[in-house]
């Protein structure tokens, strides 16, 4: 790959870095850098990082040395600083702080931190406030339940995806809520919140849709994979990771006027069912509505795409202006530009005369909104806009919220055309009418595009759609910024064509274009034209779900750590994907060149033929920066029994006993740098974790050994175990023994 990214190497840039060790690079597009939120005096202010989940508002901090000591700033500033934070929190934010230098050089206890902060957030999900809630109603249940099926099916049909069916106790509810889902025949969850409701849904199930394994998950017994799981909401909630939001087609709650709990909340954001049905003895009907509500609330809301093919949020339009614009040296981490780099490259007076030229000539008089870089860039873009006699003005968090009000008033009352935003109106402002939107802030971030993009998607009167006008600067393939093409993998363009529409809409104006003729419903833009063009949607988060890492592929090849990495580093093999995250560089490759990999590595396979010859091999030639490998495996051979199995207590307990009895005769335990140099200093976990993190890991990436981690024990192989005798073992003990005596008579 000749292609480079430039990138910066800040403790942002490191944060990063290690969020996508502990969840993975495809989690990174869920995080919102510089994200903005207003504190309880008004005030626009900015969280370095945040995650928006269903259940959560995560906020992650990196501060310099100073916040922490108010001796070294001002008084008023750390004040300030309390007001910020104290901010965060009565708005609902979880907020975690580091310093940066924690970030530079202590990251494996901020991965640790981080993982145990995010443990209860389930599947680290984006939460878009501005999409329409699932559509529902409420029915009740009748003396004959074939009425409430056809009732249900007529639902569906009308796009409804949540019931309320309320029923007088004795009228066979769960007879219909059984029924309705072996109707549709996907995997079931079923709710309930008492033992003697749930064991009475087991017989149900068993009875009504025998073909089906049922199962149950309750503290007592967790059957993961039967196809319908009748589960006690307590369990659900606890054990949510266990599952994928799309693991049930079809989710049934009893007792439904449970809802508003937080644990019902919980299970109902976490799980996206193509249908929920709820079940309720609550006769009165205000009470019902307000369930409903509940569910609509709290239930995953319908992606853009959807909502806008049903028709509850307008149709978008494109029009992509490709600029000349450099952003190929611009420094990134996989969220973010680097600020002061973009401002750089986008802060010409051409690319802004451009973006007013543009409005002026595709969408003259209507409301549009500019999504700038920085406030004085839309300071700039709102004088310019005013130059050309159109009425503009700019808003950011520099101005006081009274004057920022009044702005949008005019906006909304057609006083101003034309808003040039700074971050401010990325989510919690709504303007209907708002028909426009100008991408004129380059980001890698899809949560800050979403938002902004959120912005203008609501119906109004007279508003036929959403015209999105993207500036595509140029970039390398893994820098590239979104665009609307980009992020809803449309391959093709039309300039001022229907990108997002109902399949009508879309099949009709395609027509009107094959006859010859400009579709009588288009927004009367200034740019039309006739044919599509293909254009690169090219994300490499996307990606990254059809790729395997060098770390992963090493593991799959039994290769040993950062063979594979330095193999591209020599340029012997090339990478499917290049990614630069400050100072890490990322290589992925097609899970289809495993073994051409393999063969042209020269890299062994390890089967039962071959696994005792090459780990007697691999014991022999130990290559040692420390005495850890052979140490390691003595002590693990001394400590096996029948079986080939060995508690990891005891060989921790052997591997620190040989260094304290080095020092015990005056010999030298180890280098000074090895943190068994100080044995007796270290706890028997400690030295369990430096077994684990290193010459363990060593065999088991070779599929000699392996270690389960519930147990507490380290074994070996079975294909290995079954062809070593007691001769092999004493030769390995002896080679240990050997490599041992060899690295110490080195290092002295």
């Amino acid at each position: 790959m000749n292609e480079r990214a430039y990138t910066s190497s800040k403790p942002e840039d490191l944060f990063i870095e290690l969020f996508a060790q502990i969840f993975g690079l495809d989690k990174i597009q869920f995080i919102s850098p510089e994200h903005p939120f207003q504190d309880i005096e008004g005030r626009t202010r900015f969280i370095d990082f945040a995650l928006r989940t269903v259940d959560y508002k995560v906020a992650f901090e990196i501060d310099g040395l100073q916040w922490h000591h108010p001796g070294a700033i001002s008084i008023e500033d750390f004040e300030d600083n309390l007001l910020r934070q104290n901010s965060l929190i009565y708005g609902g934010w979880k907020v975690f702080r580091w310093t940066d230098r924690q970030i530079a050089e202590e990251q494996e206890r901020v991965k640790e931190h981080l993982a145990l902060f995010l443990e209860n957030v389930p599947g680290l999900l984006n939460f878009d406030d501005f999409l329409p809630k699932q559509s529902g109603a409420v029915f009740e249940l009748r003396k004959h339940q074939e009425e409430a099926l056809i009732s249900l099916a007529n639902m569906r049909n009308e796009g409804k995806t949540i019931a309320l069916l309320t029923h007088a106790t004795g009228t066979g509810k769960t007879f219909v809520a059984i029924s309705d889902a072996k109707r549709i025949n996907g995997r079931t969850l079923y709710l309930a919140h008492r033992d003697n409701l749930i064991r009475q849904t087991m017989k149900e199930f068993k009875k009504l849709w025998p073909e089906k394994r049922c199962g149950l998950f309750t503290g007592r017994k967790k059957e993961y994979d039967a196809f319908n799981l009748i589960a006690s909401i307590q369990s659900m909630a606890e054990n949510l990771t266990l599952f994928s939001p799309d693991q049930f087609t079809y989710l049934i709650i009893d007792e439904a006027h449970h809802s508003s709990a937080p644990t019902y909340q919980k299970i109902l954001g976490y799980f996206n069912p193509d249908f929920i049905l709820g079940l309720t003895a609550t006769p009165e009907r205000s009470d019902e509505q307000s369930i409903l509500e509940i569910f609509m609330e709290s239930a995953h809301r319908i992606s853009l795409e959807e909502a806008i093919k049903r028709g509850e949020l307008v149709p978008i339009r494109c029009i992509r202006v490709e600029t000349n614009v450099d952003l190929s040296k611009v420094r990134y981490n996989a969220v973010n530009y680097a600020r002061k780099d973009l401002e750089e490259k986008i802060r010409i007076p051409a690319r802004e005369k451009l973006i007013v030229d543009t409005y002026l000539e595709n969408t003259p008089n209507r409301k549009a909104v500019v999504f700038t870089v920085n406030i004085d860039h839309g300071e700039k873009l709102a004088e310019l806009f005013r130059e050309k006699g159109v009425s503009a003005a700019a808003v950011s968090g520099r101005i006081k919220a009274e004057k920022r009000d009044q702005i949008l008033h005019e906006f909304e009352s057609g006083k101003i055309k034309v808003l040039c935003a700074c971050d401010v109106l990325n989510e919690g402002w709504n303007c209907p009418s708002l028909e426009v939107l100008l991408m004129a802030r380059p980001t890698l971030s899809k949560v800050l595009y979403m938002q902004q993009l959120g912005r203008g998607t609501r119906k109004a009167p007279g508003k036929e759609c959403l015209v999105v006008i993207d500036f595509v600067d140029n970039a390398t393939r893994y820098s590239a910024p979104l665009s609307l093409h980009r992020v809803f993998k449309k391959k093709q363009y039309r300039t001022g064509g229907l990108v997002l529409a109902s399949d009508e809409d879309m099949q009709r104006e395609d027509d009107a274009i094959e006859n010859g003729e400009k579709p009588t419903q288009v927004l009367n833009i200034g740019v039309w034209a006739k044919d599509y063009h293909e254009i690169d949607i090219f994300n490499w988060q996307d990606k990254l779900k059809d790729v395997i890492s060098v770390s992963e592929l090493e593991r799959d090849l039994a290769a040993s750590e950062g063979f594979i990495k330095r193999a591209v580093d020599r340029g012997w093999i090339v990478p499917d994907h290049l990614l630069e995250i400050g100072d890490r560089r990322y290589c992925y490759f097609e899970k289809s060149r495993i073994e051409e990999v393999r063969e042209r590595l020269g890299i062994p396979v390890v089967d039962k033929q071959s696994i005792k010859r090459l780990f007697v091999e691999f014991t022999e030639k130990m290559d040692m920066s420390s005495s850890y490998k052979p140490v390691f495996m003595l002590c693990f051979l001394e400590s096996i029994d029948e079986n080939g199995v060995a508690g990891i207590n005891k060989v921790a307990e052997k591997f620190r006993h040989f260094y304290i009895s080095r020092r015990q005769q005056g010999l030298k335990p180890e280098k000074t740098v090895m943190r068994m140099s100080k044995a007796d200093e270290l706890e028997l976990e400690e030295v369990q974790r430096i077994i684990l993190e290193m010459p363990y890991e060593k065999f088991e990436r070779r599929k000699y050994v392996e270690y389960h981690t519930d147990l507490a024990y380290i074994r070996f192989s079975r294909n290995l175990w079954k062809q070593l005798i007691e001769t092999d073992l004493e030769n390995l003990k002896k080679i240990c023994r050997d490599s041992i005596d060899a690295y110490f008579e080195r290092i002295s």
